[in-house]
């Protein structure tokens, strides 16, 4: 879903509740995308935009960079092992963790702005 213009990633973690599992890095989101299909995130997802997923594993890193994604933000407090964010570190993605469940973090997300 598009929004109607960027908004900052820092605006839009407070309202999530997030926490910065990577090095913070201030982006312009284009969009969000919600999904867990890998797939459909290669398929749909476009570049500057924030990816609300539940899932925690390394192939999340890979494709939010083959995307260009700004960031991953992780539901339902799962948290990736370390060796995951360190391959995020490496490729410059930022991933994000929040204790809501998708559907809240969405709800959130659409009142912050970002659509």
């Amino acid at each position: 879903m598009k929004s109607d213009g960027p908004k900052k990633l820092s605006t839009v973690l407070a309202a999530v509740k997030a926490e910065s599992l990577t090095e913070l890095v201030e982006a312009d989101l284009t969009g969000c995308y919600i999904g867990d299909l890998l797939s459909d995130v290669l398929a749909h997802a476009k570049p500057g935009m924030l990816w609300v997923t539940i899932q925690a594993h390394r192939n999340v890193v890979s494709a939010a960079s083959m995307k260009d994604i700004s960031a991953v933000l992780i539901t339902c407090g799962r948290k990736p092992e370390p060796a995951v964010v360190a391959e995020a570190e490496e490729n410059g993605v930022v991933l994000l963790s929040t204790p809501l469940t998708t559907y809240e973090a969405g709800a959130k997300l659409w009142e912050a702005g970002l659509q």
